[in-house]
């Protein structure tokens, strides 16, 4: 059994990258579980695994821009009527 399931992420097409930026959510979440499990009971996270983590947001960040640019984005809050 592989140890991330989702980690093929970074192999996905830049074609689809909203498909791409799913699988790295998916990552994410397995990769946050699994130091939540193992360094939750030394209560502390390795600084590998910190980095790693925060490499993994970042280029979620990175990926959401590219999903919904910045200037096409509505708040929630936005209401228009006709």
């Amino acid at each position: 059994m592989p140890l991330w399931t989702y980690a093929d992420w970074i192999t996905y097409s830049d074609a689809d990258l909203s498909a791409k930026l799913t699988r790295l959510r998916l990552h994410i979440q397995e990769v946050s579980q699994r130091v939540a499990a193992v360094e939750g009971r030394t209560h502390k996270m390795t600084e590998a695994n910190q980095d790693y983590l925060q490499a993994l947001l970042k280029r979620e960040k990175e990926l959401a821009e590219e999903v919904v640019p910045r200037g096409r984005r509505r708040n929630i809050g936005e209401f228009s009527r006709g």
